[in-house]
This record gives structure tokens, C-alpha cells and sequence, in this order.
């Protein structure tokens, strides 16, 4: 168990602050999460994750200084912080951390303290199948709990490429560093080591016209399309506005048949915290975030009213802005997300398990579309090739919307493919384990379109275990 007394003092300064600093900008700072970035688990209800760029420094600081103290042998990976509030107690604490520690178990790991008082807990958590390790702290008061936690990695693990955009070239938009021909088929080469790919790379959907309309004093108007400019009706759009103090007032309507939406705000600066429209979805129904037709999205005063037009995208960028500082999350992106995993092994480790998947193996995994695709086409085969590392992991980010059979292989063997899923049993990988081929269908975030933000990917990874059969 690593020492923490080093730091108590560092954590008592700092944590009360920032921790209400974190909760104070959570309104526009930070987006609704139901599973963890860093491993998938399932987060207790209301949380909110708060963007990478709103994180304060201190807790940065923090979180570096738990890896330092693992010595010389590890580094500091991905990080993640989360904030509960309004419906957080103090008092309810203990069964909040149960029910977060036993959704650390069901997913396979474990849940360790390495230091508590009654201002924080300080804890690690491993996973043995997959060699990995995050260490983080909790902290809470009155009405509002915070979770800060990263990941400890080996000193020698290759740097994670999914800390910055794939590739960004100078354009500032991401690509696929190689994309050929293989038929019909759309086939992606990712580097050695490149820890996610964009499938998609730079490319957006078609963006749709939109009738001319003037701002209204007080009000928020606009209209919402698919990409092919067909409107959509009962879209949610949500407006928040502040007027005195930091206190929030906000405003919610709904799209009609024509597409049109219209209503008045509060008074005060004002900025859209909803855009949303559900759609069928498998067996059931999923909520999507629109994107804004011009491709941003201004804060307003509300006298002077705002117009505002949204398309909702089988694929795509959710913002330049987003890729830069988030590229390693599927929020970044409007197609699907896969999250592989498997035990690494070095080439020639003669004592590693046989389920372990080698070190400088060919990785290929192949989606073919089932039947037409979310955007009515027929939809293309998509092949991701790599050549593996140490790192055990990799993300397959913004797939064309749709259902797709999956095959995952090592050197042009089929590998033994396992959903880890433990909470949407409607939605993901059929069956639940297979070797060679299974359907595979993409985790919605939310079911209700009030609660999704605006140029917002709305998919969960499908978080899938591969080992050799």
C-alpha cells in the first residue's frame, strides 16, 4: 500500500476550495456521465463529469502527486473528475461509496483505501485481468461529493495517443493516418502504439439549409433537421440564463411538426444547455445531441433574443474545440464508440496465460453492417488494422451510426470477443460472447432528449474483452 501521509497536507488545503469551486461550474462546466471514462463502470445516479478544461489546477496537481508517490516505475495516464449534487447528502455517503464500490467489482475491480479522515478518502483500484491500476481520492460536504481519480500506468507503457487528437494535422482536424481501398470497404491503418482512432477522420455529413430569421427580443427561435434537411419534430432545446449573482434561471420547448421551436428566456447571459431528440434505437430508444448548423454556440444577452438552427448527424465532430482537449472520449464524437481490452503479453513471454493476446501481433477488427444503416443507406465495411503494443487497450471512435457485425483478430486469427456489459442488456454485443463474429449494436447515454447538451456525442463505448481462445 503506498504512503500518503505526504500529502495530507497538500489535500487539506486544497480540497475544500476545489472541490466548490468543481461544483460551482458545474452548470456550464461539466456534462450528465452515467459510466467512467478510465474504465466503463457504471458511476452512481447524478453525476456530472466536468470538462477537462474547467478542472482546477490544484486538483491536477493533486492527482499527479498520488502517481508520484508510486515511485520511479510508474506515470500518470488519463484522468477523470466527477461531481454529485443537489441530490447528494453527507449523511448518505456510506451507501453512495457502496454502490460505487460494488460496480468497481462487477466490472472486475478492486476497491482499496489507502487513507481516510472526514474530509477525504484517498483509494486505489486494480484489475488484474486487464494490468491496469487508478488511484483517486473522494472528497464531500453538505450537499455535494467529489471524485477525482487517474490512471497508473507502467513507466514503459507507450505514451497515450489518446491524450491529444489522432494525428492532428495542421489543420487542426483529425484523420485516420492511413485510409485505403479494400473493395468496398473503408480500411483504417493506425500506427503501433496509437492508443484510439477516428474512423471517421475530418469528414462531416452534409449540412442541410435553413429558412432566414430574424433574432427576437427575449426569445430563442430556430429550426431542427436531420443532415438530409427533413425537420424534426419534438426536438428538446434548452436555454439557462444568469441574471444576478451566479443564480441560474433556464427555459425549456419543444420543436413542432414543421421543425420550428420558439420561446421566451429569462432575463439575464444566456447559453443553450439542452439539445436533444430521441430516436428508435434497437429494441428500444436512445437520445442524440444536435449540433448547431453553424458550427458553434455563443453565450447571448436574452433582450436582444438569439436564433439558432441544429441538425442531428449519424457521424461527425461535435467541435474543434471538443477534439483538441478530449479526442480520448466518445462525447467528442456523434458516431458510435467501441473500447477493446485484452491481457498484453510480450512476444516472448513463455509464461504468460493463453488467453493473453502477443505483443507485436496484427490487430484487425471488421464491422459490417446489418442491414441499412441509421442514415437509410446500405452502409460500409469498415476494417481498423494495427499492430499491437504493451498498452492492453484501444478505441474505435466516431462509427457511422447503425447495427454492425464485429470481428476482432490477432495475425489473422479470430480472437475470443466478450461484452462486458453489465446494465443494457438491449443494446451492445449478441451474443454476449463469441469467437469470430457477433452483432453489435451501440450503448445509448440517455434515453431522454431533455437531457442532453448540445454538440454532445451521445454513445457510451461498447466495452468489449478480447483474449485468444
Amino acid at each position: 500500500m503506498l504512503k500518503i501521509h505526504s500529502l495530507l497536507f497538500i489535500i487539506c488545503a486544497v480540497l475544500t476550495l476545489t472541490a466548490l469551486q468543481a461544483a460551482a461550474q458545474t452548470d456550464k462546466d461539466a456534462q450528465p456521465a452515467t459510466n467512467s471514462t478510465l474504465n466503463n463502470v457504471r458511476l452512481p445516479a447524478g453525476a456530472l463529469r466536468v470538462n477537462d478544461r474547467s478542472v482546477p489546477a490544484e486538483i491536477r496537481d493533486t492527482l499527479s502527486k498520488l502517481i508520484a508517490l508510486g515511485g520511479e516505475k510508474v506515470r500518470q495516464g488519463e484522468s477523470e473528475v466527477l461531481v454529485w449534487t443537489g441530490g447528494f447528502r453527507n449523511s448518505n455517503r456510506t451507501q453512495f461509496v457502496r454502490k460505487f464500490t460494488e460496480s468497481l467489482q462487477t466490472g472486475g475491480w478492486t476497491y482499496a483505501v489507502s487513507e481516510e479522515n472526514p474530509e477525504f478518502t484517498v483509494f486505489s483500484s486494480v484489475n488484474a485481468a486487464e494490468r491496469r491500476g487508478i488511484m483517486g481520492f473522494w472528497t464531500a460536504k453538505d450537499d455535494f461529493l467529489m471524485l477525482a481519480w487517474t490512471e497508473m500506468l507502467p513507466i514503459n507503457s507507450p505514451n497515450n495517443a489518446s491524450s491529444k487528437p489522432d494525428n492532428l494535422p495542421a489543420n487542426n482536424q483529425t484523420r485516420p493516418n492511413a485510409t485505403g481501398s479494400d473493395g468496398s470497404a473503408k480500411v483504417v491503418n493506425v500506427e503501433k502504439n496509437q492508443l484510439s482512432i477516428n474512423v471517421m477522420g475530418n469528414e462531416m455529413p452534409p449540412m442541410p439549409e435553413f429558412p432566414a430569421l430574424a433574432p427576437k427580443p427575449n426569445r430563442v427561435r430556430g429550426y431542427v433537421k436531420d443532415w438530409t434537411g427533413k425537420p424534426l419534430a419534438n426536438a428538446a432545446i434548452g436555454i439557462r440564463a444568469s441574471y444576478f449573482a451566479g443564480h441560474y434561471s433556464g427555459a425549456q420547448g419543444t420543436t413542432d411538426a414543421k421543425g420550428y421551436y420558439e420561446f421566451v428566456v429569462p432575463k439575464g447571459s444566456a447559453h443553450f444547455y439542452n439539445a436533444g431528440y430521441q430516436i428508435e434505437w434497437g429494441d428500444g430508444v436512445a437520445a442524440v445531441s444536435l449540433h448547431p448548423a453553424d458550427g458553434k454556440l455563443d453565450s447571448f444577452t436574452t433582450v436582444d433574443g438569439a436564433v439558432e438552427n441544429f441538425v442531428m448527424l449519424p457521424y461527425g465532430i461535435t467541435s474543434r474545440e471538443n477534439l483538441q482537449e478530449s479526442s480520448h472520449l466518445p462525447s467528442t464524437f456523434y458516431g458510435g464508440a467501441i473500447f477493446l481490452n485484452w491481457y498484453s503479453a510480450e512476444a516472448n513471454n513463455d509464461s504468460a496465460p493463453p488467453f493473453a493476446v502477443r505483443e507485436g501481433a496484427m490487430l484487425e477488427v471488421t464491422l459490417t453492417p446489418e442491414g441499412k444503416m441509421f442514415n437509410g443507406t446500405a452502409g460500409q465495411t469498415i476494417v481498423i488494422r494495427t499492430t499491437l503494443g504493451m498498452s492492453g487497450s484501444f478505441r474505435i471512435h466516431n462509427i457511422p451510426l447503425g447495427r454492425y457485425r464485429i470481428s476482432v483478430k490477432a495475425d489473422g486469427k479470430s480472437l475470443k470477443i466478450k461484452d462486458n456489459k453489465s446494465y443494457e442488456p438491449m443494446f451492445g454485443m449478441t451474443p454476449v460472447e463469441a469467437i469470430g463474429e457477433a452483432s453489435l449494436l451501440f450503448v445509448p447515454d440517455t434515453a431522454k432528449a431533455s437531457m442532453v447538451g448540445p454538440a454532445f456525442g451521445g454513445w457510451k463505448w461498447v466495452s468489449l474483452n478480447v483474449s485468444t481462445p
